[in-house]
């Protein structure tokens, strides 16, 4: 059995779709359809993984990983959320945690899979607690941004270090700079970054590089939500963004660009936390595998900012 990719969308990127799970048993039968998209293709410690008391509790929690990685990242963040309560709910996104790291199948990645995907995570999460916290890292971050602003039934999304755009944080690499390039990576053939310069520090679950067209299909989706927040509050009850101030991988003035759209049309809802500089925190501050990673001194602050 090979991995199968999320259902086609039949609808704009302007839209939810929701399918709420009404109780635990339903969640259940989703999350069993969600684990049926993990072929004999995917690591075994990649596949989606559910944490439940059993029950519908008070809490759920939906932690999606960052591109290239997988459920293993939050090996050891999701437990103490499990112990806190919730219910806990990492899924696999789509074209990540194969067995081949060296893969080239996040060139297939679109704007659309990833919003499909969102839905269907917050469907499951619906059933697991009565109030849902969707958090997004880096790739995933953005379908956190896109929840934030479409899904009204989300209780509090989460969106930690998104990737809107990779141009350094400039002046004159701003939000149309970044949309720009986005149009343009969509335009070129698509390059594997392992190609290039493969990851050699990264998880041993990792993929060695990324596809550009993967990345900029992220970005795409980014640039729908940018749009809507010039004029349209979030729909989510509360948005938390997440940004370290020295990130090297990510364009930081359009986090604070889009939190400041947000903030306009819902000033109440809607946080800005950053890490700062003098921590020397990398990119996956989440990923306890990663290379200088600094988990004992940000799992304490994530946790309290995440359980709020």
């Amino acid at each position: 059995m090979t991995t199968s990719s999320v259902p086609t969308r039949n609808i704009p990127l302007t839209e939810s779709q929701p399918d709420p799970a009404p109780d635990h048993a339903t969640a259940l039968e989703k999350f069993a359809a969600l684990q049926a998209l993990d072929g004999d293709d995917v690591n075994p410690a990649c596949r989606s993984q559910l944490l439940t008391h059993g029950a519908k509790v008070e809490r759920a929690i939906v932690l999606m990983h960052g591109m290239t990685n997988c459920p293993a990242q939050y090996t050891k963040l999701a437990p103490l959320f499990f112990e806190r309560g919730y219910n806990v709910l990492i899924p696999r996104t789509p074209r990540n945690g194969l067995i081949d790291l060296n893969t080239n199948d996040l060139k297939n990645l679109t704007a659309e899979e990833m919003a499909t995907h969102g839905d269907q995570v917050v469907d499951i999460g619906r059933g697991l607690g009565e109030q849902v916290t969707a958090v997004g890292l880096s790739g995933s971050a953005v379908i956190a941004a896109w929840l934030a602003q479409y899904r009204a039934d989300l209780d509090k999304a989460i969106v930690v270090a998104p990737v809107f755009g990779i141009l350094p944080s400039w002046p004159i690499f701003g939000t149309r700079a970044n949309h720009a390039l986005s149009g343009l990576l969509d335009a070129l053939p698509n390059i594997m970054t392992q190609s290039v310069m493969p990851f050699k520090e990264g998880p041993s679950h990792g993929y060695l590089g990324f596809a550009t067209h993967g990345l900029s299909h992220t970005m795409d989706l980014g640039a729908v939500v940018f749009k809507a927040a010039l004029t349209t509050p979030p729909t989510a009850r509360r948005v938390l963004m997440v940004m370290n101030d020295v990130d090297p991988a990510v364009n930081n003035a359009m986090i604070r660009d889009l939190t400041a759209r947000w903030q306009k049309t819902a000033p109440d809802r809607v946080d800005l936390y950053a890490f700062p500089a003098s921590m020397g925190l990398i990119h996956d501050i989440i990923d306890p595998q990663q290379k200088k990673q600094q988990t004992d001194l940000v799992y304490p602050i994530l946790l309290d900012l995440f359980t709020k």
